[in-house]
């Protein structure tokens, strides 16, 4: 297993560079940030941007929880992996890495600095100091672990040396630990939002239950509805889907679910 390492200090843009770097290299797995990653997609690995605090963000980024080290080990040894590339705001950071995870020396290590230009290195210093932090993976990976953070899809059009093209999505986030204190919902508005959503369908004649329930990383919506007609069935699919992204578009909070039960029809099949 050949050991790329590429270093730069915090909010250089290490991630947003991370995968034209490995495509460039052939390489298919990075670990960034307590992460993982095969191909754009998220393997093993718990990421810094779900911890809460900047010093726990630190020590999950190297690992340092013995769990969270096994699951990634116990993967790295499933996987066949010729070549992968290692992040990390230090050679130290990086030794310690390979070292927690029991893998081999490193192969070359890649300054941030020789890839990536003085202005590129500025504009991603200025964007961490709003709070933005990359993750090299689509947005699709991200959602089910960022509940309430910020999250913004990031596409590139990536050109290698040898001619061959490819679109490389990335995703920017604002981890909890970047915001300046911290901010609530309180169930009760999410039931507001979900009960302006259905105020505004026709199709529904009454609610006659609410339950919003907080799973952790996301929430599941149950409704009991009245309907007017046996033939409205059909539209609950958009129903839910109405309600799924309007809450999450307000709230940052992601939805699991939602499940709708009819109880009542006002008019029965003809």
């Amino acid at each position: 297993m050949e050991i790329y390492a590429l270093v730069g200090t915090s909010g250089t843009g290490k991630s947003y560079k991370a995968l034209e770097l490995a495509y460039e290299n052939d390489i298919k797995y990075i670990i960034d940030d307590g992460l993982l990653i095969h191909e754009n997609k998220i393997i093993a690995g718990v990421s810094a941007k779900q911890a809460k605090t900047v010093m726990g963000a630190v020590k999950r980024a190297i690992f340092n929880d013995e769990n969270h080290r096994e699951d990634v080990k116990l993967k790295l040894q499933e996987e066949n992996i010729d070549k992968i590339l290692v992040l990390g705001t230090s050679n130290k950071m990086i030794s310690q890495i390979v070292e927690k995870l029991e893998i081999k020396e490193i192969y070359k290590i890649i300054n941030i600095k020789e890839i990536s230009s003085d202005i590129e290195i500025a504009i991603s210093k200025e964007s961490r100091k709003r709070g933005n932090h990359i993750i090299p993976v689509p947005t699709m990976e991200i959602k089910p672990i960022a509940s309430g953070m910020s999250i913004n899809s990031l596409k590139r059009f990536f050109r290698r040396n040898n001619n061959t093209c490819k679109i490389i999505e990335k995703t920017i986030i604002r981890p909890t630990f970047s915001y300046i204190g911290k901010f609530y919902i309180n169930p009760s508005v999410i039931e507001q939002i979900i009960n302006y959503e259905i105020s505004k369908i026709e199709k529904i004649e009454k609610v006659n239950k609410l339950d919003v329930v907080n799973t952790g990383n996301s929430i599941e919506i149950y409704l009991n509805i009245k309907i007017n007609d046996a033939s409205q069935i059909k539209e609950c699919y958009k129903i839910q889907k109405i309600i799924k992204e309007n809450v999450e578009k307000i709230t940052l909070i992601n939805v699991e679910k939602v499940n709708i039960c009819i109880n009542k029809l006002t008019k029965n099949f003809v």
